[in-house]
């Protein structure tokens, strides 16, 4: 055994700092990009947060214990090397491998909480493990004088939690924003490995030294010749959101918005204001429902596409458009040909935060906010479906889009929105409504409802002769005549009444029903 011997006197304090700064830094980023990683195959629930905050101490937990031991065993430069280029390979092979990895881990496990905790131990508890395995080290070298253990211990310890602060924000408020996620994971990988490679010349022998150049060497290569991300064909624009990952695709005929996993807009190219998707020509009946509609309201913008077809038929009705990712509104700016007209107003705010500020009473709203695998809770409970009735107007309506698959955990989930749907709309008009492409290969359909005042009034009937007059008027899309066959004649079973208090949402989505791109790609 051999301890740390010479390398106390050669290595400067300044550099131990740095070095703790640095690897508490890498740890927090990493957690960080964690959920970015699962969240276009897992989504982004208390379940993936839980399995990734719950793999991450584990691996904490197990490195601060291996990097004491192998500290009073070995050469501590050389447990330091090992330790930080251990962690860069795999943060690298990380930056690879990794959508690759997690695709496999959800094919093989569909729970909601297993499937992202073995996800998440597969990719980020190794670099977790070696990353955390350092402070242990790094305290066998400082302490040179016991009587100053406290001091040394404290400051060391200070600055790693200063650099986990720096790596959160700096991650979540810049990084990622500016870099993505492969280029920044990979970055944080290079950066381990030129540390391990600084630690390797310090106090390794010279057997070591030239092994650890030469896996630096091959793991440089193997990254160059195969560590590439393939070009994804078809993509015009990828950037990652503070929220979510947003990709633009092209076909021969249309373009997709695609917002993590889920498919969020369809464009045709040769006309970009024509609805194409049969659920939002048949949402946006809801203004044919109320009189006179002057005022209306979405919130979730998507591609835009239900405004920008209102712009142009219904162009006298004032639009206040929400959404909550700012990348979204300007990919539906950029890409996908919405202009907002002067009396469109775009919000780029949460939509409960919009409705508690908003002055204004609308004749329709919109509520457009849940794709088949996102689907935030605080627009499922009665207090939110509470606030949207006081902004409609006495005459108003109100449509609301749910992805469902039809069964299992899906239906439990429909039941409980129409449960708690019906708190502030005691009458429904619900349609199931199939998508265009491949829909009998899955049960997925998107569940319309229609509730307010008028809707109070009105039979099914009367609903149909609103809806084909407006059709006839060339007021609404041809297709909606035909999508009104999609109506619920049966009475929803009784479900969950979900509260901001009480809202077990991830336990709902209990089926893992796979999204059929349009192309078949993934």
């Amino acid at each position: 055994m051999t301890g740390p011997g010479s390398a106390h006197h050669s290595t400067s304090r300044l550099f131990l700092l740095v070095t703790a700064m640095v690897t508490g830094a890498i740890v927090m980023a990493l957690e960080i990009l964690g959920s970015r990683l699962l969240a276009p195959i897992f989504g982004n629930s208390l379940f993936v947060w839980g399995a990734l905050i719950g793999i991450i101490l584990a691996a904490m937990s197990s490195g601060y214990a291996f990097g004491g031991w192998a500290s009073d065993r070995y050469r501590v430069a050389a447990v330091l090397a090992w330790l930080l280029l251990g962690s860069g390979a795999w943060t690298l092979l990380m930056s690879w491998m990794g959508q690759i990895t997690i695709l496999k881990v959800a094919k093989a496990i569909e729970d909601p909480r297993w499937g992202p905790s073995l996800a998440a131990c597969v990719l980020l508890a190794p670099p977790a493990f070696g990353l955390s395995g350092v402070m242990p080290a790094l305290l066998r070298l400082a302490v040179v004088d016991m009587g100053y253990l406290g001091r040394h211990a404290g400051s060391m310890i200070a600055l790693s939690t200063v650099g986990s602060l720096a790596g959160t924000w700096g991650t979540a408020f810049f990084l990622l924003s500016w870099l993505g996620t492969q280029t920044l994971v990979a970055s944080l990988g290079v950066i381990q490995v030129l540390l391990g490679l600084l630690w390797l010349q310090r106090g390794s022998g010279r057997v070591t030294k030239l092994a650890g150049l030469f896996l630096t060497g091959l793991l440089i290569v193997v990254w160059y010749v195969f560590g590439q991300t393939p070009v994804v064909a078809g993509v015009v624009h990828q950037e990652d959101s503070p929220y979510q990952q947003v990709r633009v695709r092209d076909d021969d005929l249309f373009r997709y918005l695609v917002l993590d996993r889920t498919w969020h807009a369809v464009m045709w190219r040769s006309d970009p204001t024509t609805l194409f998707l049969p659920y939002s020509q048949l949402m946006v009946a809801a203004v044919a429902l109320t009189p006179e509609p002057k005022r209306g309201l979405i919130l979730g913008h998507g591609g835009g596409s239900i405004a920008k077809w209102l712009a142009l038929v219904w162009p006298q009705l004032e639009l206040d458009v929400v959404e909550f990712d700012p990348v979204v509104v300007q990919m539906a700016e950029q890409y996908f040909e919405y202009h907002p007209p002067a009396n469109h107003h775009v919000f780029v705010k949460d939509a409960r935060v919009f409705l508690r500020d908003t002055t204004a009473a609308y004749d329709v709203i919109w509520v457009d906010a849940f794709a088949r695998h996102l689907v935030p809770f605080h627009l499922t409970t009665v207090e939110f479906f509470a606030e949207l009735r006081r902004k409609l107007n006495p005459n108003g309506v109100v449509s609301v889009n749910l992805a469902s698959s039809g069964g299992g955990g899906d239906l439990q989930r429909a039941n409980a929105v129409v449960q708690t749907l019906k708190t502030s709309f005691p009458t429904l008009q619900s349609f199931g409504v199939k998508g265009p492409w491949r829909a009998h290969l899955t049960g997925s359909e998107n569940l319309i409802f229609f509730g307010g005042a008028p809707i109070d009034r009105m039979s099914f009937d009367d609903v149909v002769i609103r809806i084909q007059s407006q059709v006839e008027a060339r007021r609404l899309p041809p297709e909606a005549t035909a999508l009104l066959a999609a109506h619920h004649d049966k009475p929803w079973p009784p479900g969950l009444t979900l509260t901001d208090d009480f809202t077990p949402y991830d336990l709902l989505i209990g089926s893992q029903v796979l999204e059929v791109p349009p192309d078949g790609k993934p």
